[in-house]
C-alpha cells in the first residue's frame, strides 16, 4: 500500500514537471515566433522599398521623357523658377517641382504631354494661389510625387548653382524636414549631371535630400 502511495506521488510529480516544460516550450516557441515575425516586418518592408525605388525610377524616365518632348516643341526645358510674369506667385519653397507642374499642365491646355495619376499630386508646403495657374481646378500648389509621397525636385541647368527650398516628410518619423537642393555634381569630374539639360531628383526611402538613397536622372559615381 505504500509503495502504491509513493509510486502515485511520483507520478504526481512527474505529471507537474511535464506540464512546467509544455509551458517553458510554449514560452519558447512564443519567443521564436516573435523573432521570425519581426525579421519578416523587416524584410517586407525593405521588399516595399525596393518595390517603391523601381517604381519612382521608371516615373522618373517617364517624366523626363515628357520635359524633352517638351523642349523640342517649345525650344527650351520647363524653368524651375517663377517667371516674372507669373500671377499669383505661390511660395518660393517646393519651386521647380511646382514649376514643373505649372508648365506640363498648363491652365490653356496647350500642352499635354504627360498622363498622372492624382496620388502623383501633393503638396508638401502647403501653398495656394487662390486661382488655380494649371489646368486643375484646384487652385492648391502640387508637386509631382515620388512613391513616398514627396516632391521630386526639378532642375534646369540654369539654375543649378542656386537651388531650392524644398519640403518632405522623414521616412521614419513623418516629421516635415527642410533642405536646399542644389545641383548633383560629378565627384569625378566636379562637373554637375546633365550640364546642358536638367536635373531630377527624389529623396528616396528616407526622404532626405543629399542622401545615399536618392533616386535621380542620372547615375551618381563614386571616387
Amino acid at each position: 500500500m505504500k509503495r502504491l502511495q509513493q509510486h502515485e506521488a511520483l507520478r504526481a510529480i512527474g505529471g507537474k514537471r511535464n506540464a512546467g516544460f509544455t509551458l517553458i516550450e510554449m514560452m519558447a516557441v512564443i519567443l521564436i515566433l516573435t523573432i521570425l515575425v519581426a525579421f519578416l516586418v523587416v524584410r517586407l518592408a525593405g521588399a516595399d522599398d525596393t518595390v517603391r525605388q523601381q517604381n519612382t525610377r521608371a516615373f522618373i524616365a517617364q517624366i523626363e521623357a515628357s520635359i524633352e518632348e517638351y523642349s523640342q516643341e517649345r525650344g527650351d526645358f520647363p524653368p524651375s523658377t517663377f517667371p516674372k510674369d507669373l500671377d499669383p506667385r505661390p511660395s518660393r519653397t517646393n519651386m521647380g517641382a511646382e514649376m514643373l507642374v505649372i508648365s506640363l499642365f498648363p491652365a490653356d491646355g496647350s500642352w499635354r504631354g504627360l498622363a498622372l495619376p492624382e496620388d502623383r499630386l501633393v503638396n508638401t508646403d502647403g501653398d495656394d494661389t487662390k486661382r488655380s495657374l494649371t489646368k486643375f481646378p484646384n487652385s492648391t500648389v502640387f508637386e509631382i510625387a515620388d512613391d513616398w509621397g514627396n516632391p521630386i525636385v526639378y532642375l534646369h541647368r540654369r539654375d543649378y548653382e542656386t537651388g531650392a527650398d524644398y519640403v518632405t516628410l522623414d521616412g521614419t518619423t513623418g516629421e516635415s524636414l527642410e533642405a536646399r537642393v542644389v545641383g548633383a555634381t560629378n565627384s569625378v569630374t566636379g562637373a554637375p549631371y546633365n550640364d546642358a539639360r536638367f536635373q531630377l531628383v527624389s529623396a528616396g526611402p528616407d526622404g532626405q535630400f543629399g542622401t545615399e538613397d536618392d533616386i535621380g536622372n542620372f547615375k551618381p559615381r563614386k571616387k
